[in-house]
């Protein structure tokens, strides 16, 4: 008898191109199994969460911003510290904290003007430097988009408010503003 050869008893069934030789009788067995309806897992309702920012990374980036605020921060430096690539990280920021970095950066230099604005008596000017914009008419214009008024219509609302009984004198300067926000 052939090695290869099937004993004349022996059933032969073709999956693919692999002959398979069994004395089990499947043909009853195969018709059925093909009408069987394949049940595949709707994925559509599910969030697959799989653009996320570690930890680690979230840290660095945060720290990152902070330190370099008053500074251009590009999404190519953003990328390299967590090791991802620019069109990546855009993704997975924008994943995590519901908006791109640019604004993100934005945001933050709003706030931080907008504290300036409130807490000293500097200029507009310098304030617009100091949150890393590039002059007093970029601060105004955004300030306006962000916050619904000027600058300086926000800066004599909140000296109203200071000014009430009870509330402090805006007494500080821009200088001890900065050295206590940074220390």
């Amino acid at each position: 008898m052939n090695a290869y050869a099937p004993a004349k008893n022996l059933k032969i069934i073709e999956a693919a191109s692999l002959a398979i030789v069994s004395d089990i009788d499947l043909s009853s067995a195969v018709p059925a199994a093909a009408q069987a309806p394949i049940l595949l897992p709707d994925l559509s309702s599910d969030v697959v969460q799989r653009d996320l920012l570690l930890p680690w990374q979230r840290r660095k980036i945060m720290q990152f911003i902070e330190e370099h605020l008053t500074e251009t921060i590009k999404v190519e430096e953003l990328a390299a510290l967590t090791k991802l690539s620019k069109t990546y990280f855009s993704r997975v920021f924008k994943s995590a904290y519901k908006e791109s970095p640019y604004n993100y950066v934005l945001r933050r230099r709003m706030e931080l003007a907008k504290e300036l604005i409130a807490e000293t008596d500097a200029a507009l000017s310098e304030i617009a430097l100091d949150c890393g914009m590039a002059d007093q008419a970029h601060l105004c214009k955004t300030f306006r988009k962000v916050f619904g008024s000027t600058p300086n219509q926000w800066r004599r609302s909140s000296q109203a408010v200071q000014r009430t009984p009870g509330a402090r004198s805006p007494s500080t300067t821009r200088q001890e503003a900065n050295t206590a926000r940074f220390n």
